[in-house]
């Protein structure tokens, strides 16, 4: 069976190496990016399975991100990635058409499942 591919955006480098190592501890490929710029132009590149997603970059705002990853890659699961206080904000992402959402500090089983659960789609 091939491995699925996850693309990783964080502007924080613990959380890009944290779940870097917790999606290939699910045995999947992972790739990280640090700024949307550079994720989008990943997602361009390479085909993606899924992609987690940070709702505050520091080059672009996770609403905005998700509306070009929808254009670029239709149908492609977009999980948010948010602070505890950025709930709201990852509640307009999922009406935007954003697959999950997930809190830090994260809650890994949670993260498996939704994972799971968006890439057999």
């Amino acid at each position: 069976m091939t491995k699925k591919n996850i693309l990783v955006i964080d502007d924080d480098q613990q959380i890009l190496n944290l779940l870097k190592m917790f999606v290939e501890s699910n045995d999947c490929n992972a790739v990280v990016e640090s700024s949307a710029e550079k994720g989008l132009a990943m997602i361009r590149k390479q085909n993606f399975d899924a992609v987690l997603l940070d709702i505050m970059l520091p080059d672009g705002d996770g609403l905005e991100v998700l509306r070009n990853i929808q254009k670029i890659a239709t149908g492609m699961p977009v999980i948010m990635i948010t602070g505890g206080n950025d709930v709201k904000i990852a509640k307009e992402c999922m009406a935007a058409g954003a697959a999950d959402y997930i809190t830090k500090p994260f809650d890994f089983e949670y993260l498996r499942t939704t994972l799971l659960v968006n890439l057999l789609k």
